[in-house]
Order: C-alpha cells, then structure tokens, then sequence
C-alpha cells in the first residue's frame, strides 16, 4: 500500500527560488520563507472550490537546496501546514520551531512529547513505553502520561491506556522519495477520549512520517520529517 505524500513538483522555480533563500537569509527572513512555501505548498493542491484536498507538496529539491532538518506538520482537524526547523537539541529530544512560532518537542523516536503555540496545547507527557516499543519494534501495551490545561490553566494530568500494534510494511512517499518503512497503530483511551496514533518508522525504530494525537480541541498532527 502506498501512503501518498508525494510532494508533486508543481512549484518550479519559484520553489527553487525560496530554497535558495532559505539556506542563505537571516532568522526573520528564513521565517518568512518558510511560511510562503508552506502556503504555496497548501494553494498548489487546493484546486477548485469542488477539488477534494490533497497533500502539501513539498519537492526534493527544495529540501535539498534547504540543506537543514526540516519537518512538516498538518494538523489533521484544523488543516492547515507549517513547516519547521530544528532549534535546540538536549539528549534524546528535538524542539522544532515554525515561523508562527509554534514549538514542538519529539523524542529519539520521533514520539511527541510537548507542543506549544497551539492554542491547546500538549504541555508535557511520559510516553517513554511507546518510544521503547517502537525501537524495539514489538507490539506492546503502552500508559501514556499526558498533561494538558483546564480553562483555568491549571495543569490537568491524565493517563491514557493504550495498545501499540505493528501492521507489516508499506511505502511512504516523502518529498517524492518513496521508502519502504513498517507501519504501527497506538490505540489509546482515557475516560470520553479515544484515538489512534500512527507510526511509520525505519528499521531503528524511527518514525519518520507519524499521526500524533495532542489534545480534543487540536485533534492530531501529522509530521513528516523532511530532511534529518
């Protein structure tokens, strides 16, 4: 089975042209360019007012020419996408940041551990049994230690029983790049609360492409890293 996110190359050279202005341009400036080609990306495949939505496209080139890590993220009920670089590194954990200045903090795994600038958010989390069973690639039962907050931000800590599942391989299209990575499902519930994260990780046990749940109001996110 093939997950599409083929980042067709309908862009050209403006694309290009963006590229190149992010691998040589200031702070403010690679901020800027960042948002035009998540925005460019969302009107290329948008269509018509009749034309269901499609994925991002983002080409090879252009992650190429960035010569940076770099992360895209959708979230899945809000829609929307946002690309990301890396800023801060601190043992076995990554912060991203985009040009709307939304933060995300992901584990050696690729786990989601916190997310700021979302309006509601992941505050912190202990999903350290997750990110065990993904790099030793075996199903597992999984406790998930969230923390979110209340309408009186005040930190509301909760615990999410899961199963995380390993369904057998498939090709991931990323960045026109197709690779071959192995599929697992997280079905997770706590009281009201129930979804399914997604991992597609490599044979480390690295989810390259994942679905990650962050609280009721923001849905899931789904994350592909671009470029390492």
């Amino acid at each position: 089975m093939a997950v599409n996110l083929n980042m067709r190359g309908t862009l050209g050279a403006l694309m290009l042209g963006v590229a190149g202005l992010l691998a040589g341009c200031g702070s403010e400036q690679q901020d800027n360019a960042l948002t035009l080609v998540a925005d460019l990306a969302l009107d290329a495949v948008r269509g018509g007012e009749d034309t269901p939505p499609a994925a991002p496209v983002v080409t090879r080139a252009l992650v190429e020419q960035v010569n940076q890590p770099l992360m895209l993220a959708v979230p899945t009920q809000l829609g929307g996408a946002t690309l990301f670089t890396r800023v801060g590194r601190n043992g076995g954990t990554e912060t991203w940041r985009s040009p709307e200045q939304i933060g995300l903090t992901l584990d050696a795994n690729g786990v989601l551990l916190s997310t700021r600038g979302l309006g509601f958010d992941l505050m912190a989390s202990d999903v350290q049994a997750t990110a065990t069973a993904l790099g030793a690639r075996r199903d597992a039962d999984t406790l998930r230690r969230l923390v979110h907050l209340d309408g009186d931000r005040q930190e509301v800590f909760e615990n999410h029983v899961c199963s995380l599942r390993f369904e057998g391989r498939e090709t991931v299209v990323i960045a026109e790049r197709p690779t071959t990575l192995t599929r697992a499902t997280e079905t997770c519930r706590a009281g009201t609360i129930a979804y399914d994260n997604v991992y597609w990780i490599d044979q480390g046990g690295f989810a390259v492409r994942s679905v990650q749940w962050v609280s009721p109001q923001i849905g899931t996110l789904d994350v592909t890293y671009l470029a390492r």
